[in-house]
């Protein structure tokens, strides 16, 4: 899933609070406001963001950089003022999916977005908003809708209690092909016009804009209603002979070589909407060879060919430093995130908890190469183990199924998000 996060506005109202800030980068107990954006959004099966920009874009781009967790984020600068049709379609240049989600880049709307995309593509509409009620609607864009359609929208200042417009969007990325113009208010000439049929879905999800001052104030006494929690599938990805050739002992980056498309397996298996995490055995540490600062630097690397060759980043990254025939003394001992048991896995759900992700353990799946990755899955309750290549064929049989390649695999499961 794709999203456009709108943060080029000037944030006038909110200068006496924040200064010379760009308004998404506006603290919220210490935390900048558009880092809570980019974990709702993450946490809602996003991986991949495209950040408009415009007030002191620089700013923006240098403190939140190319990635979010395992999201990549990338920046679509106004030059000049687009208003918020512009700035949308300009940004849908450069999306990829053809359903994308748009969200204000100063209001946070708890909306389960796979819903609301599932609600989008069954409604047949080319732009569907999810719509809050609120008892004081002046601040607002107050709405009606007929059946699910869009039938009056209204600028601020009109009702005291009403469905308003939740800054949340899902747009077909050819919708607005149809308006010439660059520069045009989204509000204006979609919303207020009959352009075409908007869908509405009313949602009762927690809602903030801090865009008032009054509300930035809000936010900081709510700041732990900024943290929502969602369902999502995992793909645990055994390393070394599941996406790169096993060197034995790998370490060196100069050595890393992915198997052949493991690079765009990786990728589809997040663009289906799961998680793509890496549990591997790292006994090379517990037996001197080389320390966990090569095994992160190997990973941060693997992270960057994955980003130049397709636009992705693994999701988290967990390895095994243990060995009971170590030589570094306290890294001698059976431990339970070896493979095959299944600690490596749990500590990946343990930790994606704490951020709100919650893992669903039955519908997802450990791959691997060996039998000891199929029983790190079953030990950790995943619910499918997958054996690929034919590295142990006589393990076939303890297997949920058999691949040829991690890319083969890639090719048969679902779509979730």
């Amino acid at each position: 899933m794709e999203a456009i996060i709108l943060a080029g506005g000037l944030g006038t109202r909110l200068k006496p609070c924040i200064e010379n800030l760009p308004k998404p980068l506006a603290p919220i107990n210490g935390k900048p406001f558009l880092r809570y954006l980019l974990d709702y959004l993450y946490v809602n099966g996003v991986h991949r963001a495209i950040i408009s920009t415009g007030y002191r874009a620089e700013t923006v781009e240098e403190f939140i950089g190319k990635t979010h967790r395992g999201m990549t984020v990338e920046y679509c600068r106004e030059d000049v003022p687009l208003g918020t049709g512009g700035a949308i379609k300009k940004s849908l240049g450069l999306c990829r999916d053809k359903s994308v989600c748009v969200i204000n880049g100063d209001t946070y709307f708890d909306v389960d977005l796979s819903a609301m995309k599932n609600f989008h593509v069954n409604s047949g509409c080319k732009i569907s908003l999810a719509a809050k009620w609120v008892e004081n609607a002046q601040n607002s864009g107050f709405l009606r809708h007929k059946n699910g359609i869009l039938c009056g929208f209204h600028e601020k200042g009109i009702m005291s209690a009403g469905l308003i417009n939740g800054g949340i969007y899902f747009i077909e990325k050819n919708a607005l092909d149809g308006i010439n113009e660059e520069k045009f208010s989204f509000e204006k000439q979609i919303l207020e016009s009959d352009y075409c049929p908007v869908a509405v879905r009313e949602s009762d999800g927690y809602f903030i804009d801090i865009g008032i001052p009054e509300n930035y104030r809000k936010a900081q006494k709510e700041k732990d209603m900024l943290f929502c929690k969602r369902a999502r599938r995992a793909v645990f990805l055994d390393r070394d002979g599941t996406i790169n050739r096993d060197t034995g002992h790998l370490y060196r980056t100069e050595d890393f070589e992915f198997l052949k498309n493991a690079d765009k397996a990786v990728a589809k298996i997040k663009n289906k909407g799961y998680l793509a995490i890496v549990i591997t055995n790292q006994a090379g540490i517990a037996k001197g060879f080389y320390a966990a600062e090569d095994v992160d630097r190997l990973h941060s690397y693997m992270d960057s060919q994955l980003f130049a060759n397709c636009g992705v980043t693994a999701d988290g990254y967990y390895y095994c430093p243990h060995h009971p025939d170590a030589v570094v003394e306290n890294l001698k001992k059976e431990c339970s995130c070896r493979k095959p048991n299944g600690g490596l896995i749990l500590k990946a759900v343990s930790d994606f908890s704490d951020i709100g992700i919650e893992i669903d353990l039955k519908n997802s799946f450990t791959v691997g190469n060996r039998a000891s990755d199929i029983f790190a899955g079953k030990n950790a309750g995943t619910g499918q183990n997958i054996l690929i290549g034919n590295d142990e064929p006589e393990s076939a049989d303890i297997a949920s199924a058999n691949y040829g390649s991690l890319y083969d695999f890639s090719q048969i499961i679902k779509q979730v998000l």
